[in-house]
């Protein structure tokens, strides 16, 4: 197997130019911040919010600029099979997420950034805000225990909120005329069998909702011996990120009351 080569790209400037209209925008908060370690390389494990193109680029800029946190982001095939897009997603963090690109900035000793919900988990449907869509993956966790990287947990709240969907993809999947077309087998890979479909929103201009990130301490997975170990780790970090996703939105309500009471104070 010839080993695929990697050529780390980024452009600090052009990333701190998209983070700074979105943080304009969003008006980003940042938790836990105490949890957050330059010294040594993670894997930050967190939930993918709808397009996932609206909290990344913030996360990445501010780990990077603020904490001194080198880190890649393993981004969706589909991204780099579009020629102007794939080069300015090199140039903000991301990486191919196939396994040899993986490894290979973790050679480098690059930090991680894992949305194991992948393509999927950030193509929304209806009903799904803050789902973590993680099917049965566990390859990340094994890819982590690989280079002795912790996991280190994080979760976003306010991007499943920017948009209200129009269009559901879940009605186009449910016509026997398009499951027909899904059937053939080069378009059924290339759509993923319809996982990849986006839904449509209704407006191409997000609301302006505060953004929130929380950090939490890292967890050590050199205790992961046996597959049922692996599997134990997975769920307890789902459990970990769903009960977090809960804590955040409490944490917003309070905020948010807060300071609408300062501003009508002052």
């Amino acid at each position: 197997m010839t080993q695929k080569k990697l050529e780390i790209q980024h452009n600090p400037k052009l990333l701190r130019a998209i983070s700074a209209l979105q943080r304009f925008y969003f008006r980003p908060t940042f938790l836990g911040t105490e949890n957050l370690n330059s010294n040594k390389p993670a894997m930050y494990v967190g939930n993918h919010t709808i397009y996932g193109v609206l909290d990344s680029p913030i996360l990445i800029d501010y780990l990077f600029n603020e904490h001194k946190i080198a880190i890649r982001s393993l981004a969706d095939h589909m991204h780099f099979h579009i020629p102007l897009w794939k080069e300015v997603g090199k140039r903000v963090g991301g990486v191919d997420g196939v396994q040899e690109y993986a490894k290979e900035a973790m050679r480098q000793g690059y930090s991680i950034l894992v949305f194991p919900g992948g393509g999927r988990e950030v193509i929304k449907r209806k009903g799904e805000a803050y789902q973590l869509i993680w099917k049965q993956r566990f390859g990340f966790l094994k890819l982590a225990q690989e280079f002795g990287y912790d996991i280190a947990p994080f979760v976003a709240l306010g991007g499943d909120e920017v948009f209200e969907l129009g269009f559901d993809a879940n009605v186009l999947l449910r016509q026997k005329w398009f499951n027909k077309i899904l059937s053939q087998p080069k378009i059924g890979k290339f759509l993923r069998n319809g996982e990849v479909i986006p839904s449509i929103p209704k407006h191409i201009i997000p609301k302006r909702i505060p953004f929130y990130f929380k950090f939490m301490p890292r967890l050590p997975i050199s205790q992961i011996e046996t597959m049922d170990d692996m599997i134990d780790f997975r769920d307890e970090l789902q459990t970990l990120l769903y009960a977090e996703i809960e804590n955040l939105k409490q944490y917003r309500k309070l905020d948010i009351q807060q300071k609408s009471k300062s501003e009508r104070e002052s």
